[in-house]
């Protein structure tokens, strides 16, 4: 996980800094002028960071509204000196997806971020169910079926970094940023392929041969159940669905346009 550490105090960088590294979140600092002139140059998508930590910046909520007027969507945290009802609400209502009063504790700021990239990724709880396969996100073993698949913890950190992007490609060079908290360098790019086969191993025994990671060559791995593990919604379900929650006239629903937001 990688963030940015927006702290003009050197003294509180340096402890907010290490209660990042604590909780293995490699973290750049940088000052509101700096942050502000790298998303001019490289824009909202080039900045590389799962989370923007903000501390004691001048008008917090300006610079959280001026990240989300950008099209910033990594997780915003802002850190208070003290507790204060207004500018907390301040802030959620500029875009801040959650705010902490200092000094914060390495543990809680990483399980605030990753709540906040869960919600970001349509992710309601910590499971993510997949085929036969239910992947806990918390630090459970899955589940097949019911049954416990025990796996390594460098397995799960991996198995749970593809399942929180489920469907989609993730390159080996965010999964070392995610379980090593490094950068894919040359002599560790054999490590996860290494894992990835391992997974492949246990998942195929556990579910009768079953595959549930692809490779996309060039690009990295994805995670989805295979075709005959697909669950089908029955009709009689689907049917049953249609009558408990019959459609409703957009006009006569007294929603306005903006209030719909598409799923991925």
């Amino acid at each position: 996980m990688r963030a940015v550490l927006v702290e003009p105090n050197p003294l509180i960088a340096d402890a907010l800094g290490r209660q990042l590294g604590m909780g293995k979140i490699r973290y750049d600092r940088q000052d509101w002028a700096g942050l502000e002139e790298l998303l001019r140059d490289q824009g909202a998508d080039g900045l590389g960071y799962d989370a923007i930590v903000l501390g004691s910046v001048d008008d917090p909520a300006r610079c959280v509204a001026a990240l989300r007027a950008h099209q910033v969507g990594a997780a915003i945290l802002c850190l208070l000196d003290r507790r204060c009802v207004a500018t907390t609400v301040e802030l959620l209502h500029a875009g801040a997806d959650d705010v902490l009063v200092k000094p914060v504790v390495s543990a809680e700021v990483r399980a605030r971020i990753e709540v906040a990239r869960r919600r970001s990724r349509g992710l309601l709880s910590n499971a993510v169910r997949v085929g036969q396969l239910t992947v806990f996100l918390d630090g459970r073993d899955p589940e097949v079926a019911g049954e416990r698949l025990r796996l390594s913890q460098r397995e799960h950190a991996i198995l749970g970094v593809l399942a929180a992007h489920h469907r989609r490609v993730v390159s080996k060079e965010h999964i070392y940023d995610e379980v090593y908290g490094l950068s894919g360098a040359d002599p560790l790019d054999k490590v996860i392929d290494v894992y990835i086969c391992k997974l492949r191993k246990k998942i195929a025994e556990a579910t009768g041969g079953a595959r549930y990671i692809e490779t996309v060559y060039g690009r990295g791995y994805k995670f989805e159940a295979p075709p005959e593990h697909e669950e089908a919604v029955p009709a009689a379900a689907t049917a049953t669905a249609a009558r408990r929650f019959p459609a409703i006239p957009f006009a006569a629903s007294g929603l306005h346009p903006g209030c719909l937001v598409a799923a991925e």
